[in-house]
């Protein structure tokens, strides 16, 4: 449903979410695509879903974790709050899960929603799409939801997520009819009501299958509510004879199937359980006081719900009529605050049909404790870390580690020089190792001035306790950007005239003192485009034909522009990578085994005159290869599947002709297995 626009996001920061996490739809009719109105949380919480909606979003940037095609990827922490972010305001509207493809189409999960019984964990993690990467948190915007990630590798490639009561049945999803529908045949045992007015009550069966042996022990009047205890044969007609009792007054006997009519005979089911953050913390602070119960029912029923010790008597008592229990809790017994531990609660539910219920249980946590946060990093007494947060996508952001005692929140607060605060900023974490970072914006979304920062991390438990706040502090330095290498890729080496310089360029902002430097793989320098030294704020350049300070062509190989600078106080140093090579390779697996298929993509420096073809080199048997397929532009791939043969090297030359008919090659060595 159009373009997705979340946050955090490179745009207009949006402190009400009016335009994030939501939809971009066409302003007005008939003027193209681009033409949008962005509607965010405010409109979309508004939408009113169905009891156990599930929001299905697909092909959508940022909801779930990821960022728009072409730009840079984000970090874990960013990809995290992104995925939060979005789903907060479906479930606002009423939906229990928020379910995010941005690659895979959605028909898998709309099949399995109608034809499987499983929860949406279980749904999720057997999806055709799934990574096997899947990690949890507790969600930071929706307290008591869990966020679950399965990126498509351990840390990047986020584009799969799912939010909200995960334990959810796909049957509950989907609007599974209500348990108080009559059954279309007698249930035995079961309820029924009397459908001839005057019905025979026989007081035994052997009077019931023959009435010419006794009389009625007393008639039925019609919509006499029964209770069907047995089946008691036939009588001399062939007709079913069952054993009753009443539900409403002191009857018993026999009576003939056929006068009565099926009625309710299934007890109520629990659709939905909410239990927010399962935890409560009854210390009068004013955080986390109380734990909200909500259960939905699937027929109206007569309810109670209690909260006891395990095994113990009720502490508290709530009852009531309805599909809807809710039931409150203070954490108090007599007045007094309970101990920390674990609690529990206990539901029974009947309906009009007397259909009980089985006890439904599940437990609170009572915690008075505030967390610990430790191992943050950077280590304390370390040198301030220095970002450049300008929007160009290299360090643009400051990232924290951390360890928790348990698991809930870390908020973050960010305070200048002058004691100000100007951000603030909270990441859901697990018990144990957890990471978040600063984008250096504040809290109007404009990123802050150079200057040095302290970043206050606090830990918060799911019931709301705060525990003592971590400071670090990092040096914001804008200045520096736009460190590139444009193309990235080229091949002067062959000293023809289709690819023989690229250009190394940066920005200034400021004034600032810059050392500028070029570096081979192994680190070693090879040349410096300029010499170090003050310069003033603007954009500066350099064409690199592949020659060395001493005159000469470095050999093919990948190398860096490494730019550095300072305005006294605080500096920045960036980067950026440059290959001089006629192809760049990639393979789906650099450790490949004998008879495994993989994937090879090779990007030209050069224009081609057709395809390249890959020799493939393995040891001990002979050379063999095959003729890759363009994708786009200058990239070309092919999926190849190793034949049999010795371990050792496998040597992959990847090869083609250019456009004015030299040959051109580059080799990749594997170790295979």
């Amino acid at each position: 449903m159009g373009p997705g626009n979340g946050l955090p996001s490179p745009y207009t920061y949006d402190p009400l979410f009016t335009t994030k996490d939501g939809f971009g739809l066409n302003a007005t009719a008939g003027n193209g695509d681009y033409n949008n109105k962005y509607y965010g949380e405010p409109s979309i919480a508004t939408l009113g879903l169905a009891p156990n909606a599930i929001v299905i979003l697909s092909h959508l940037c940022y909801a779930s974790g990821n960022s728009e095609p072409g730009n840079a990827e984000p970090s874990l922490s960013v990809a995290k709050q992104r995925a939060d972010n979005y789903a907060s305001a479906f479930l606002k509207a009423g939906a229990r899960a928020v379910l995010v493809e941005g690659h895979a189409a959605p028909e898998s999960y709309v099949r399995a929603l109608f034809t499987t019984h499983q929860t949406l964990d279980s749904m999720w993690r057997t999806a055709p799409s799934y990574h096997g990467h899947a990690f949890s948190f507790a969600s930071v915007r929706s307290p008591g939801y869990t966020v679950e990630m399965d990126p498509d590798y351990a840390s990047s490639g986020f584009y799969r997520a799912l939010t909200g009561k995960l334990d959810l049945w796909t049957d509950d999803a989907v609007g599974a009819p209500p348990t108080s529908s009559d059954p279309t045949s007698l249930l035995v045992p079961g309820n029924a009501s009397v459908a001839v007015d005057g019905a025979a009550l026989f007081a035994t069966a052997d009077v019931a299958a023959d009435p010419t042996t006794g009389t009625p022990a007393a008639t039925l009047p019609l919509d006499t509510r029964l209770r069907v205890v047995a089946a008691a044969g036939t009588n001399a007609a062939g007709v079913a004879v069952v054993q009753v009792s009443g539900l409403d007054a002191a009857i018993t006997g026999y009576v003939a199937a056929s006068d009565l009519k099926p009625r309710d005979s299934r007890a109520p089911m629990i659709r939905t359980i909410d239990d927010g953050a399962g935890a409560l913390s009854p210390n009068g602070d004013g955080r986390g006081d109380t734990v909200t119960l909500k259960v939905t029912l699937s027929e109206v029923a007569a309810w109670r719900l209690t909260f006891s010790r395990p095994g113990g008597p009720a502490l508290a008592e709530t009852t009531g009529s309805g599909t809807a229990v809710s039931a409150t809790w203070d954490g108090l017994a007599g007045g007094t605050p309970v101990a920390d531990g674990s609690y529990a609660w206990t539901l029974n539910a009947v309906d009009g049909w007397n259909n009980a219920m089985a006890p439904r249980t599940g437990s609170v946590t009572v915690d008075t404790v505030a967390p610990a946060i430790s191992a943050v990093t950077p280590a304390d007494g370390s040198p301030a870390v220095t970002f450049s947060p300008n929007g160009d996508g290299k360090s643009d952001a400051a990232a924290f580690g951390f360890s928790v005692s348990e698991p809930g929140a870390v908020d973050a607060t960010v305070i200048n020089g002058l004691g100000a605060t100007v951000s603030r900023f909270s990441a859901g974490a697990n018990a144990g190792a957890g990471a978040m970072s600063w984008d250096g914006r504040n809290t109007a979304g404009q990123y802050v001035a150079d200057g040095l920062y302290k970043v206050t991390l606090t830990p918060r438990d799911r019931a709301g306790n705060v525990g003592a706040g971590v400071d670090r502090t990092v040096g914001v330095y804008a200045s520096l950007r736009n460190v590139v290498a444009a193309p990235a890729l080229r091949y002067p080496q062959d000293r023809d005239r289709l690819s023989p310089t690229t250009t190394l360029s940066f920005v200034l902002a400021s004034p600032a003192t810059v050392s500028w430097k070029v570096v081979d793989a192994a680190g070693h320098e090879v040349l410096r485009p300029m010499p170090d030294g003050p310069l003033a704020a603007g954009t500066y350049s350099f064409t690199w034909n592949g020659l060395n300070a001493a005159g000469a062509m470095v050999p093919v190989g990948r190398y860096t522009s490494i730019v550095s600078a300072t305005d006294g106080s605080l500096g920045a140093t960036l980067t950026a990578p440059i290959e001089f090579n006629a192809f760049s390779l990639k393979v789906s697996d650099t450790t490949p085994a004998r008879g495994q298929t993989i994937t090879i993509t090779a990007t030209s420096a050069e224009l081609l005159n057709g395809v390249p073809s890959v020799r493939v080199m393995q040891p001990g048997i002979a050379t063999w290869s095959v003729r890759m397929v363009r994708v786009t532009g200058a990239t070309y791939r092919v999926s190849i599947r190793l034949r049999a043969s010795s371990r050792g090297t496998l040597t992959l030359r990847v090869a083609g002709y250019d456009t004015d008919g030299r040959f051109q090659a580059t080799y990749l060595k594997l170790p295979l297995h």
